[in-house]
């Protein structure tokens, strides 16, 4: 896959930006990541995320509450070719926040803090998947200014619908 090829490269020019309660993962967090995405997705996906962990580390992060992680933003580049040249996407593979520390400005800010340094880095969209019963992620994502561009189905669990939204940045 050409992500698999080109997003490697694009991440070793990665700028990264100073970010509060933020900062990238490293082998010591991932239990509590772990525990996080399994409180929040069922335990679905857990061997990905470790391996996104290892191989895109620069951009995965976990935002800390006192010390303690209460959530994680995982995502990665998707390069795209057209006439223009090389148009750069990012796609958030898993974003969340503990369950008891939803609701509470966690998810905006990891959000923000992500998308500025993605502007930072040239990033023109970022794309997710949101199951379409998520609405409180769905109305967070709308406020942030993303959009529904797609509904689609075995992208977020077998038989589960899911929004695709996109959120374009200037490039």
């Amino acid at each position: 896959m050409l992500r698999d090829i080109i997003g490697p490269h694009l991440i070793k020019k990665w700028k990264n930006t100073r970010k509060e309660n933020i900062v990238s993962v490293d082998e010591t967090m991932l239990p509590e990541v772990l525990r996080i995405q399994a409180e929040v997705f069922d335990g679905k996906n857990q061997e990905s995320l470790i391996k996104y962990s290892r191989k895109l580390s620069k951009i995965f992060y976990v935002i800390k509450s006192q010390d303690k992680i209460v959530g994680y933003c995982a995502y990665y580049l998707k390069p795209e070719f057209s006439l223009k040249g090389l148009k750069k996407k990012s796609v958030i593979y898993s974003i969340a926040i503990g369950k008891k520390f939803q609701g509470k400005g966690y998810g905006r800010k990891l959000l923000e803090e992500s998308i500025k340094e993605m502007k930072l880095n040239g990033i023109c969209s970022v794309l997710l998947y949101v199951n379409v019963e998520n609405t409180p992620a769905i109305k967070l994502y709308k406020k942030m200014g993303f959009e529904i561009v797609q509904k689609t189905e075995d992208i977020c669990g077998q038989s589960e619908k899911c929004f695709v939204m996109e959120l374009k940045l200037v490039c």
